[in-house]
C-alpha cells in the first residue's frame, strides 16, 4: 500500500505552518511514506503555501521526488477536492491529513467527503492556547463546516 502524507497550507512564515511542516515531514518518516502532497494555492506576499511547505519539507530531508504540490485551493474544501483529483489520476486513494489540531474534524470530514481515506490524522497543537482561542477556533471551525457541507 502506498502511504501518502497530505499536509494543509496556512500563512508562510506562521509559527501554525512550521508546526504543520514538521508534523508531516515526522509523519512521512515514522509511515515510511512514499508521497508528500503540499495542499495550498494561496500566495502570500509572493509565497504560496504549498511551495513554502515543499521547501520545509525540503529542509527537514524529505526527498524532492517525494513532494507533489497542490497550487491552485484557497480553502480546505478546495484542498480537499484538488487533493482527491490529483492522488486519484495516480490510483491513491487513502491519506494521512496532517494540519493544526484545531483544525483536523473539518478537514479530515471534507476529505472523506471529496472521496478519499483517512487512514490518519495528525494534528500540530498550537504551543498553550489560551481559552479564547480555543472558543475561536472551535466557532470558527464549526461555521466554516456549515459552509463546505452546503456548497
Amino acid at each position: 500500500m502506498s502511504r501518502v502524507v497530505c499536509v494543509l497550507g496556512c500563512r508562510p512564515g506562521s509559527a501554525a505552518l512550521a508546526r504543520r511542516a514538521r508534523a508531516a515531514r515526522d509523519a512521512f518518516v515514522g509511515l515510511d511514506a512514499q508521497l508528500v502532497l503540499t495542499c495550498g494555492g494561496r500566495s502570500w506576499d509572493g509565497r504560496v503555501e504549498a511551495d513554502e511547505l515543499a521547501r520545509m519539507l525540503v529542509d527537514g530531508g524529505v526527498p524532492v521526488e517525494a513532494i507533489v504540490r497542490e497550487r491552485a485551493s484557497l480553502d480546505t474544501h478546495e484542498n480537499a477536492m484538488n487533493a482527491a483529483r490529483i492522488l486519484s489520476a495516480r490510483g491513491l486513494r487513502e491519506v494521512v491529513v496532517v494540519t493544526c489540531s484545531w483544525h483536523l474534524p473539518r478537514a479530515t470530514k471534507l476529505f472523506e467527503r471529496a472521496g478519499l481515506r483517512v487512514v490518519e490524522g495528525v494534528g500540530a497543537p498550537p504551543p498553550e492556547p489560551t481559552l479564547l482561542q480555543r472558543a475561536w477556533w472551535t466557532a470558527r471551525e464549526r461555521v466554516s463546516l456549515w459552509k463546505d457541507l452546503h456548497r
